[in-house]
């Protein structure tokens, strides 16, 4: 268990990191405060043990925290008011809230995990390779995954959406 000195620590250390997480995916600053804050507080709760860096663990949590969120959004026919969405010079932060957007939409009803490993993968820009470190899990799985995230959206007619992501430019990724 984690002293609360160790938890201030990683707050100060990663907070402003996890926060920018949030926001690039919900567009929305109290959201993104939200889940920031819901992070830790998951954080405290759970059992880390230390398989992974502290902030691979904590920008997981906030990564299913926001998508999460979104869901929730969609289902409830809530959308954040242009007014109140984030308003940033940088094009590559819309881009990538604007294609988290579109990655829920066509995948209402897909599993958690495959979820956050196609938003790893199509919106961060995350190789295989490096989504199997964060997650735990072999290259193998997170392969079939993304191949089974692949067929499910190809299923609901969202072929030309998933060419559309915005991705890491220079990131090279495998199929």
């Amino acid at each position: 268990m984690l002293q609360e000195g160790e938890i201030a620590a990683l707050y100060r250390r990663y907070g402003h990191a996890l926060y920018q997480r949030a926001l690039t995916l919900l567009g929305h600053e109290g959201d993104a405060r939200e889940v920031m804050q819901e992070t830790f507080c998951q954080f405290l709760q759970s059992r880390f043990a230390q398989k992974s860096s502290p902030f691979t663990f904590l920008y997981r949590i906030t990564t299913n925290l926001a998508i999460d969120l979104l869901r929730k959004r969609k289902t409830r026919g809530m959308n954040v008011p242009l007014e109140n969405q984030m308003l940033t010079a940088d094009p590559n932060v819309a881009e990538q809230t604007q294609a988290a957007s579109v990655l829920l939409d066509i995948t209402l009803g897909l599993d958690q995990e495959t979820l956050v490993i196609a938003v790893l993968h199509h919106v961060d820009g995350l190789t295989q390779d490096e989504i199997a470190l964060s997650m735990n899990l072999s290259r193998r799985t997170i392969g079939k995954r993304l191949k089974h995230f692949l067929s499910y959206t190809r299923e609901r007619g969202a072929n030309n959406d998933i060419k559309n992501f915005v991705v890491k430019e220079g990131v090279t990724h495998e199929s």
